[in-house]
């Protein structure tokens, strides 16, 4: 009996696969700041059509993020938008929204 129960404990407590799973690269067309939770959107120039639970629009970074953090990505982002050049963003391509968007983990 008790292996039944480690059996199904394993099956129903499975890991995740939400997080930073997928890279793109690309020119920067918009970055967008909001004063009011410090949440970052940027939207590429070949911004994914596509994704099976957050709105396409645009990349989010997550208002949870650190501030230095935040403000190291968004130092990153305009560095790249002032000089029209490709961008690399790590992103997860399976879900974990964030505010609605594609959630970002990593601008290099």
């Amino acid at each position: 009996m008790k292996y039944y129960v480690l059996l199904v404990a394993l099956l129903f407590c499975a890991p995740s696969n939400a997080g930073y799973d997928a890279n793109i690269s690309g020119v920067v067309t918009s970055v967008l700041t909001y004063t009011y939770d410090g949440r970052i959107y940027i939207r590429l120039e070949n911004q994914p059509q596509s994704h099976p639970q957050c709105m396409t629009d645009f990349f989010s970074v997550d208002a949870s993020v650190p501030d230095s953090a935040r403000s190291q990505l968004l130092a990153r982002l305009l560095v790249a938008y002032t000089n029209g050049e490709p961008v690399n963003i790590g992103y997860d391509a399976q879900g974990d929204c964030s505010h609605g968007r594609i959630r970002v983990y990593r601008i290099g």
